[in-house]
Formats: structure tokens, C-alpha cells, sequence
């Protein structure tokens, strides 16, 4: 939306009804009070005036109105500039600067571009300020790839960034990706932890033995005892 609205030429003033892109209207004029500005008060004239400027002289106007217009909002914006900037500045010398929720608007080779509504402008995020990891352009996606921890940045992609450069010269902000606050004292996590295994033991159920294992002895084909023999003969004793 924001790269749409750009693109659009800026609205002028002209004697031809050129019509509205927004609306789809061939023939459009607007017009409020005639003591707010001074275009109002040209077509209250001639509405209303019966002796209405000729075409000639609505022209000088719409184009002498035009080009002031422009001026003054240039200078508007300017003013404000001045006065962002030097809010900016005095971030880059307090120690907790501000964080700012921002949305990724373009993505390029050296870094990313946002859009930070909280400040109403957008800047860039060059790769040089992104520490946490080393980022490689994907040209066919349009994407930042991070080499350890494969963290992708992708239009459209939403981020939290801090003031990093200002230069009121060029009139250009550089943030940087906000940093999480954590103890610095705290052991640095590993990119892949280690995680043990948990391994539990079920004890072997015992095997019970076939059916047709038991008594698998052969009998005897005699179903009374022998008579024992006696040690010393080794004949069979009477009862």
C-alpha cells in the first residue's frame, strides 16, 4: 500500500476536468469553505459569480496554486524533519534507546528496508549492524537466509528495531534489529542443545514352557518299582 501511494502522481490543480483516479469519476472538483483557501474560493466564484474569471486566467491560478501547495508542504515536511532528527540524535546518546515496531518493505543484498510507524519514516537495516548471525541474499526469493541459524527476512515480515544512524545531512535513518534483553552473566545457548535420551528398562517376562515339554521323560513300560538288588550278591531280595 505504502509503495502504491508513492507511485501516484501528485494532485494539481487545472482548468480540464482530468477526473479522479481514486473514485473513477471523469469530472471532479472539490471545494470547502472559501475562507480556508484560496482554490475554494476560485470555484465559489464561479459557481456563483456571473462574471467568472476567462480560461486563461483560471489557468495561471490552478498552475500558480499548484506549485505553492507543493512548496508548502515540502517545507512542512522539512520543519519536521528537523525536529525528528534532533529527537533521534539525542536516542543515540541515552543508554536504553527506544524500541520500534517496524514492517519489512524491501529486501536488498546489503540489507532490508522498514517502515516504522511509531516515527512515521522509513529507513534501512544494513547487514554490517546484524550480529547475530551472517545473512546471505537469496536473489530468486528475495530473502535473507541466516547461515547458522537459517532465519529467513522476507517482505512483508514483521520486526522490532532500534535507532542506529542518523544523518540529518542526507536525511537518513539506519536501525539496527533490537536486541532481547537478557543476563549477561548467563551462559550463551548453543545453537543444537543436547538433550540426553531417557531409556527405561521393562523387565523380560518370564518364558513359560511349552505343554508338551513337560513330562517329555519316557516311563517305564513297568508300572511297579523293581525290587533292589542287594549290594553285596546283586540279587533281587524277597519281600
Amino acid at each position: 500500500k505504502i509503495g502504491f501511494l508513492k507511485s501516484l502522481m501528485r494532485a494539481r490543480y487545472a482548468v480540464e476536468p482530468l477526473g479522479h483516479y481514486g473514485l473513477a469519476k471523469k469530472k471532479y472538483t472539490h471545494f470547502t469553505s472559501p475562507i480556508r483557501r484560496y482554490a475554494d474560493l476560485v470555484v465559489h466564484r464561479a459557481l456563483f459569480d456571473k462574471n467568472s474569471a476567462p480560461t486563461s486566467v483560471l489557468k495561471e491560478i490552478a498552475e500558480h496554486i499548484s506549485v505553492t501547495e507543493r512548496t508548502s508542504a515540502d517545507a512542512e515536511r522539512d520543519s519536521k524533519d528537523v525536529k525528528l532528527f534532533a529527537f533521534l540524535k539525542a536516542q543515540l546518546k541515552a543508554d536504553a534507546p527506544i524500541k520500534y515496531p517496524a514492517l519489512v518493505t524491501d529486501v536488498r543484498n546489503f540489507g532490508f528496508f522498514v517502515d516504522v510507524p511509531g516515527l512515521a519514516m522509513s529507513g534501512l537495516v544494513p547487514l554490517s549492524l546484524m550480529e547475530d548471525d551472517f545473512y546471505v541474499f537469496d536473489e530468486a526469493r528475495r530473502n535473507l537466509v541466516g547461515r547458522r541459524t537459517r532465519r529467513q527476512i522476507r517482505l512483508g515480515d514483521k520486526a522490532t528495531v532500534q535507532v542506529a544512524k542518523v544523518d540529518s545531512f542526507k536525511k537518513q535513518v539506519d536501525f539496527r534489529l533490537a536486541t532481547e534483553e537478557r543476563n549477561p552473566n548467563a551462559p550463551r545457548p548453543s545453537a543444537r542443545p543436547f538433550v540426553p535420551r531417557s531409556r527405561s528398562f521393562k523387565p523380560e517376562p518370564k518364558r513359560s514352557q511349552p505343554s508338551h515339554w513337560k513330562n517329555s521323560r519316557p516311563k517305564d513300560s513297568h508300572s511297579k518299582k523293581s525290587p533292589p538288588q542287594d549290594a553285596h550278591h546283586g540279587v533281587a531280595k524277597k519281600p
